[in-house]
């Protein structure tokens, strides 16, 4: 019980001094908030590190017991040592002219192969979605045609009405949807924050 009580207290008290200080000022209490945020972010470059050799000992494990997909473990190994030599070959770091070709040549590519790939999946995905079942999903495929079409340079020319209509669509139910969608990922992520810290959720203790 103990071990899990000192976790979850220090974990309030950090978080009610970092939101008093955001909320209220002042020179000690600024002093004391910056103080744990730059705690904070030298905890996250430890877990950072934690995190990259986690990756390189389980795609160690997996190289040395011959599990299926090795190579591809193997190859991952060879790159990241590839990448950090080239990093670490100049005072540049990641401006290093052999890391920007590495990235400009090689993960740029793959990226955008990753990404005309998943055109096909999109492309299924709005197959199923758009079958129209009820009011909603009519007024979805309706909404999508409009904007299809009127992004069109021929849209004016199926109907004058067209291109104002998709302007209208962007900028007033889908911004509106947008923003709906912001203002409830906003209030989970306070709802999760004022948990963590009324420790309800010990994520920390785990």
């Amino acid at each position: 019980m103990l071990r899990r009580g000192i976790p979850t207290a220090v974990a309030i008290g950090v978080g009610i001094l970092v939101l008093v200080d955001f909320f209220l000022g002042g020179p000690f209490l600024e002093a004391v908030g910056g103080t744990l945020v730059d705690w904070a972010i030298l905890l996250s470059v430890f877990a950072l590190f934690l995190g990259v050799a986690s990756v390189l000992g389980s795609h160690l494990r997996r190289i040395a017991a011959r599990d299926e997909g090795w190579p591809y473990s193997l190859s991952l190994l060879i790159v990241a040592a590839l990448v950090l030599a080239a990093g670490l070959s100049g005072p540049a770091g990641p401006q290093e002219p052999l890391v920007a070709a590495i990235f400009t040549y090689v993960q740029a590519p793959l990226q955008a192969s990753i990404f005309a790939l998943l055109v096909f999946y999109m492309a299924s995905a709005l197959y199923r979605t758009f079958r129209v079942r009820s009011i909603s999903s009519l007024l979805m495929v309706a909404a999508a045609i409009i904007v299809l079409l009127g992004q069109l340079p021929q849209a004016a020319s199926i109907w004058e009405g067209l291109p104002g209509l998709k302007d209208w669509v962007l900028g007033i139910p889908a911004t509106a949807g947008a923003r709906g969608i912001l203002i409830g990922v906003a209030l989970g992520t306070v709802a999760t924050g004022l948990r963590i810290v009324m420790g309800i959720d010990r994520p920390y203790s785990e």
